[in-house]
Parts: C-alpha cells; sequence; structure tokens
C-alpha cells in the first residue's frame, strides 16, 4: 500500500490562545485532488500555510512521504511543491519571464521554452507573453501566476482559492486543465475555495469541510461522507 504524501497528527495552530487549526487525524494521497472548502476565517489558508511549510503548528506532527516535514530543507521541498497564494507582489519584467524564472526554480523542468509554449496555448495567453506583469488586470495576473505553478510539473500543486479574479470560462478550462494534471500526470492538488459549486465534481477526488478550524465532514468522489468530531 502507498503511503500517503501526507500525514497529519494531531494538529494545532493557536494564535493568542484561540485554535486556529485544530486537526486530529488526516491523510493526503498521491495523485489525489483535494478541495477544502469553508466560509471566511474557517482555517482553510492555515492548513495550506502548514502543508506547504510557510507556517508552524503549535503542536502536533506532518509527515511528508513519511518523514518529518519541517526536517526536510526547504530547498529540497520547494522541488516538489507548487504553491498559488492568494496574495502576490507583482514583479518587474514581462509575463515570459516570470514564467520563464518559475521554472528555473525547478530542477526537474529541462526544457523551459518547451514548458512556456505548452502552458501558454493551453492556458491562451500566448498574445500577452511580452506584456509587462505590472500591467496586467488582476484576472489577468492571477491567470498567469496560476499557469507558471501548473507549468511547473510539481508533485504537489496547492493553490489557496481557486477563483480568485476568475470568470466562468477561465473557470472551466482551469477544470479541464487541473483534471488532466491530475490524473494523467499523476499532480496532487490541494485547493481551497468558497464556491466549490464553481467546480465539476469529477474533478475533486476527496472534499473536506473546514468549520472554525476543524474537519466538519470529508466527502470522496464515491459520495461517502465521513463525519468528523468537532470537540
Amino acid at each position: 500500500m502507498q503511503i500517503p504524501i501526507f500525514s497529519l497528527d494531531k494538529i494545532e495552530i493557536k494564535k493568542n490562545n484561540h485554535n486556529i487549526l485544530k486537526i486530529n487525524n488526516f491523510e493526503i494521497h498521491r495523485g489525489a485532488a483535494y478541495f477544502i472548502q469553508g466560509n471566511m476565517a474557517a482555517g482553510k489558508t492555515a492548513l495550506l500555510n502548514l502543508i506547504s511549510k510557510n507556517a508552524l503548528p503549535t503542536s502536533g506532527s506532518i509527515l511528508y512521504e513519511d518523514q518529518n516535514l519541517f526536517e526536510i530543507s526547504k530547498n529540497k521541498f520547494s522541488q516538489d511543491i507548487a504553491y498559488v497564494t492568494q496574495s502576490f507582489s507583482v514583479p518587474w519584467g514581462t509575463v515570459k519571464k516570470f514564467i520563464y524564472k518559475t521554472l528555473k526554480r525547478y530542477s526537474h523542468v529541462t526544457n523551459i521554452d518547451k514548458k512556456i509554449s505548452n502552458i501558454s496555448r493551453q492556458m491562451e495567453i500566448k498574445d500577452f507573453l511580452d506584456t509587462k506583469m505590472s500591467s496586467l488586470s488582476p484576472g489577468q495576473l492571477r491567470w498567469v501566476v496560476l499557469a507558471a505553478n501548473i507549468a511547473a510539473d510539481s508533485k504537489v500543486l496547492i493553490i489557496d482559492e481557486m477563483e480568485q479574479h476568475l470568470g466562468a470560462y477561465h473557470i472551466k478550462q482551469l477544470n479541464k486543465i487541473l483534471y488532466r494534471k491530475c490524473n494523467y500526470d499523476g499532480v496532487t492538488l490541494i485547493a481551497s475555495t468558497q464556491n466549490k459549486s464553481f467546480f465539476q465534481s469529477h474533478l475533486a477526488s476527496v472534499i473536506i469541510t473546514l468549520e472554525k478550524g476543524k474537519i466538519h465532514s470529508v466527502r470522496s468522489s464515491s459520495g461517502k461522507k465521513k463525519h468528523y468530531d468537532k470537540k
């Protein structure tokens, strides 16, 4: 049996003695698509920051491929992870230069020009590759950042608030592209959303509902639902 890519055990994140996140036990498996849904302040971003190694738990442990996540070097772990956050500092330079610099960080990406050509065609951004990042609209900027991180072909792709700045057309495109990444390329997708109805049901292998930092329920693509103890 394949070991989980992430295993969370007795995780707590506290701020001013208030629980931001509390998860007793949960596993994330390779090649599946996990959607984390919940209202504002449900703990979605806190969870994504934790598994991306951008935050530390107050207590508990996380294993990544059976190793203590926080004992793995940042350089080594960053080769496996691509993380699209909600906030983003707009860099200087063109769209093409940004994607090139993003892909150059990954040692497994050998033909960057080919990657840029492929993702530009898939995500229909060929017409503004030479456009400065600073002149893009919020929707275009989000789409370019998604394109760069999808093209990285990382083991794990993490996206905070999947629908941010995207309209119906681009959400439909994103569904198709991510479905292929998970089902044909074996990428593990972990994404948060406040509107899971925007995304096609066949994309999500597992839907996790968070309430006040705790897992309220987990529903698999088969429709089976498991309720968690919220104490």
